[in-house]
């Protein structure tokens, strides 16, 4: 799925991630692979939450991570209550989806049930994915958590795990688009290929670095399994 944000241009449109999930989806198509894909208005935070233990998740769009909530002037950031924020690490990581621009401006409320178009980490570890193999997160920052004494890392790595994702596919810091796309495209045929998903993305990794020398464009994307 890849998303539209909003109408008055408040978060940057991803070119590059429409182009990659058409690509994905016609290579899983063609390897005979069920795929249903969402776009823009449609990849909405109620579509992820609906879903029911997909073989492959595959989130394209813009990812967050609040390292400095205590430098917020305003009572919610994200949609978040910055003072939740403080005490749960899980509310200050997760991705945008469709019309979300809202939650940029403080004064704005969601209505109630509703859903704001912000993914958090915390909502993402009640996701139904029990039988989910692998949870791909193709955004910025996906890859990043807080630090709690004794805790270990939270963020959406922990949340996509608990959630029962047997692996995931996350980012460490910001990421080219067009590497990105590049990325998952070898990644994905690579897999339909072996069925190893470990081997696939290893394999994706060497191949783009035989076109991308500088890191930047590879280096940013780790795979994590329970």
């Amino acid at each position: 799925m890849d998303t539209l944000y909003g109408s008055r241009e408040v978060v940057a449109q991803l070119p590059g991630t429409e182009a990659e999930v058409k690509n994905i989806a016609k290579l899983l198509v063609g390897y005979k692979v069920k795929t249903t894909a969402l776009y823009g208005k449609d990849a909405t935070e109620l579509s992820v939450k609906q879903l029911n233990s997909p073989s492959i998740l595959h989130i394209a769009t813009h990812g967050y991570f609040l390292a400095d909530v205590d430098q917020v002037e305003t009572t919610k950031v994200l949609g978040v209550d910055v003072e939740a924020a403080k005490e749960n690490p899980l509310l200050r990581s997760g991705v945008l989806l469709a019309a979300c621009e809202n939650v940029f401006d403080p004064e704005y409320h969601a209505a109630f049930n509703a859903e704001n178009g912000v993914l958090t980490a915390y909502e993402a570890m009640n996701l139904n994915l029990d039988n989910t193999d692998l949870v791909v997160l193709s955004a910025c920052e996906t890859g990043l958590g807080s630090v709690r004494q004794g805790e270990g890392v939270y963020g959406l790595q922990r949340a996509f795990l608990i959630a029962g994702a047997k692996s995931i596919i996350m980012s460490l810091w910001g990421v080219s688009d067009e590497g990105t796309m590049e990325l998952m495209t070898l990644f994905y045929t690579n897999y339909a290929k072996s069925g190893n998903k470990q081997r696939a993305f290893n394999n994706a990794i060497k191949q783009l670095k035989i076109k991308y020398k500088e890191p930047f464009y590879w280096s940013a994307f780790v795979m994590l399994s329970r």
